[in-house]
């Protein structure tokens, strides 16, 4: 089971350059969510955290698709209603490139236009989306089995649900808020990582 961590947007450079160091030894990719930040901002920041050290194959671009070209980040991850794959593709095409979905539908026209996975969520009750209806492992269920490309699902996931995710098909978990919002976030993604390579 691979582990995905997503940043949160909410904790100050410096203390995430850090962080996102010393996850980069446990967690198998970094998405810099940092919607924040301005794009010039955003590049300095992936620029930041290649000079201290963080390796490169660990980080995922959100969104910003000139900035992994400028940086030679091999890892793109587009929002549901972001840029088609296909055209990226034609621009960039090294690159591994993720979307996030809400439906069986979005996955699908993923797929169809060559995105390497697709993240589906929100899974289990968030507090990040309060008032919202989970959708449920039961459709994640459906989306393995119709899905060619590998799924990483995000939302409410804490270490005790990595089992049943690995049971339905699930490729990779993401996660937020249960590591960056933890005090301590190293720790809080190893135990996520020993779920997934023990309980899984």
């Amino acid at each position: 089971m691979k582990l995905v961590a997503v940043t949160n947007g909410e904790m100050e450079e410096t203390d995430l350059v850090r962080t996102i160091l010393d996850l980069a030894e446990v967690v198998d990719l970094i998405i810099l969510r940092e919607k924040q930040k301005t794009v010039s901002g955003y590049l300095s920041f992936v620029r930041n955290l290649l000079e201290s050290g963080v390796p490169k194959q660990k980080l995922c671009v959100h969104k910003h698709m000139d900035v992994a070209g400028l940086a030679g980040i091999d890892h793109l991850h587009l929002p549901e209603n972001g840029a088609a794959v296909n055209k990226v593709r034609k621009i960039y095409p090294h690159l591994t490139i993720g979307v996030s979905v809400h439906t069986i539908d979005a996955a699908i026209q993923a797929e169809e236009e060559g995105a390497d996975y697709v993240m589906y969520g929100h899974v289990y009750s968030t507090s990040s989306k309060k008032g919202r209806a989970p959708r449920g492992i039961g459709n994640v269920a459906n989306l393995t089995g119709v899905l060619s490309i590998p799924v990483v699902t995000i939302g409410g996931i804490d270490p005790g649900k990595v089992k049943e995710l690995t049971a339905i098909g699930v490729e990779g978990i993401a996660v937020m808020s249960g590591i960056f919002s933890a005090e301590d976030p190293l720790e809080a993604a190893d135990r996520y990582k020993r779920k997934g390579l023990y309980d899984g």
